[in-house]
């Protein structure tokens, strides 16, 4: 549903969350992996944060077998094209991706082969993918799929990955993937349970989840005694950065401790079976 769609909220209402005007509007005024990223912590860690995200999908695609090199891929919002960078630099053939917002695709078409394919899109309604359908090695949604807050944009975002995929195709997905859901503003946190059940229902077999981050993002997914422990380690992470920015330090401080951060997280997102923030599930398609 376009913004131009929803009714106005009552003057006594919060405003209605609208994907497409919140999302244009940020990344209009940030257009960085700290305007997709985690806004909290600058510019500076979530460049190291997003060092473990391709880190961590790489070993994930190999530990699934799934090859990039000449394969073909569809990106459900791509934002400022950091895994197109990947997947361009992994050799693969083919790339179709959309994205809800104008600058997004705007700099798709200037950084990226002619012969890929970007378009502005509302992911949770039916994709233009013509002839496509069904010819896609691999289909994406990585830190989107939580920002469709209805079920009826995200259940058609999971119809569209089934839709593009050949039989045999992967889905890679990030999400928090959690014990129990929860929601706020622009975020719903849905369970485990729920994506396996919605997946299965389009014909795919769970191949793996595992976590994503552990400690360099924010813990949701808390429960039991180790709640507190979570809570405080974030808190104690965004704290340099926090108190950096107000005496120009912001960045340094914050890309200090993100680097300190990198490797120990690459190592708990190894050992650790699932973690209290985002997860990568990968489910294949029978």
């Amino acid at each position: 549903m376009s913004s131009a769609d929803r009714p106005s909220p009552a003057a006594d209402q919060p405003p209605i969350y609208q994907n497409d005007r919140y999302w244009n509007q940020r990344l209009e005024k940030d257009f960085s992996l700290s305007g997709v990223g985690h806004a909290a912590v600058g510019l500076s860690f979530n460049r190291w944060a997003y060092r473990v995200r391709r880190a961590v999908l790489l070993r994930t695609l190999r530990a699934a077998n799934i090859t990039i090199k000449n394969s073909r891929i569809l990106e459900l919002g791509f934002g400022t094209g950091f895994y197109l960078d990947l997947w361009q630099s992994q050799g693969a053939t083919h790339v179709t991706g959309f994205d809800i917002t104008d600058i997004a695709v705007k700099a798709a078409h200037e950084r990226f082969p002619k012969t890929w394919f970007f378009d502005k899109a509302d992911i949770g309604q039916p994709l233009p993918l013509g002839d496509a359908k069904g010819t896609f090695d691999l289909a994406t949604a990585f830190d989107v799929l939580f920002h469709l807050v209805d079920d009826v944009g995200w259940n058609g975002a999971l119809d569209n990955i089934a839709t593009a995929l050949k039989p045999g195709g992967y889905t890679v997905i990030f999400d928090k993937c959690q014990s129990v859901e929860n929601a706020i503003g622009h975020v719903r946190r849905r369970t485990l349970t729920t994506y396996t059940t919605a997946l299965k229902s389009r014909g795919f077999d769970i191949v793996s989840v595992r976590p994503l981050f552990v400690t360099m993002n924010s813990p949701t997914d808390l429960s039991g005694v180790t709640k507190l422990f979570y809570k405080t380690s974030w808190s104690l992470t965004k704290l340099p950065y926090k108190i950096g920015k107000k005496i120009g330090l912001g960045e340094p401080l914050g890309g200090a401790i993100g680097a300190l951060m990198y490797y120990p997280e690459l190592m708990w997102t190894r050992l650790l079976p699932l973690g209290p923030s985002t997860k990568i599930l990968v489910a294949k398609k029978k």
